[in-house]
């Protein structure tokens, strides 16, 4: 007695050796039918998703190139101060109004110490304004003058925390500058008193009688 023979292809539970098992069950025109209707639809998915994923990412890789183009033409010829200046400090920013240049300082001064632990004692002092010759298209722009609010701090730590808290304030970008800076260390304590006084520019609003 003969045993049925069994056609594992059509009991797959795969979908593709199915799909394939069905293909090859076509006429030679059905096979090639098949074959041009997967070609279209990867034509269709190339078409209308892939290309234009493909020629918006080459109109921003042309666009950054040509931004550093222009940086790299501009930064032709310039004094080696001038460049030495802009790897030391960065970009720039325009100053905005003193008042929210208060706020931010303060608010970064505390932020610092908050993470590193520390109390310091704290003495903003109100805006001092600059000679009229420091920036005064952007001054007059705002309605006002050039102005710097400077925050005395004290505070006492480890040297590794001191360092730290001073590399802090100064990559913060609220704080435009460490005016003054005094270390004071104690040998016996091992520790190191700190006076430091930070800066912040902005644009000092001219009153109604036309003072600042």
């Amino acid at each position: 007695m003969s045993t049925p023979t069994t056609n594992n292809s059509a009991r797959s539970r795969d979908p593709f050796e199915r799909a394939l098992h069905a293909y090859h069950q076509l006429p030679r025109a059905g096979r090639w039918g098949a074959i041009g209707v997967i070609a279209l639809g990867g034509f269709f998915v190339l078409d209308s998703v892939l290309w234009p994923i493909a020629d918006d990412m080459n109109r921003r890789a042309d666009r950054m190139e040509l931004v550093l183009r222009r940086a790299s033409a501009r930064s032709e010829g310039l004094p080696s101060d001038v460049e030495q200046s802009v790897l030391a400090h960065g970009p720039n920013t325009v100053p905005k109004a003193e008042t929210s240049g208060k706020e931010k300082l303060a608010a970064a001064i505390a932020e610092v110490f908050k993470k590193k632990n520390i109390n310091p004692g704290q003495d903003v002092r109100p805006a001092q304004p600059l000679p009229g010759s420091v920036m005064p298209d952007v001054a007059s722009a705002l309605g006002g003058t050039m102005g710097k609010t400077v925050a005395e701090v004290r505070f006492e730590g480890s040297p590794e925390a001191v360092l730290s808290v001073i590399s802090d304030l100064d990559a913060n970008p609220a704080i435009d500058a460490i005016g003054d800076l005094r270390l004071n260390y104690n040998p016996g304590t091992k520790r190191v008193g700190v006076q430091m006084t930070l800066e912040k520019w902005g644009v000092v609003k001219k009153t109604a009688r036309g003072g600042a």
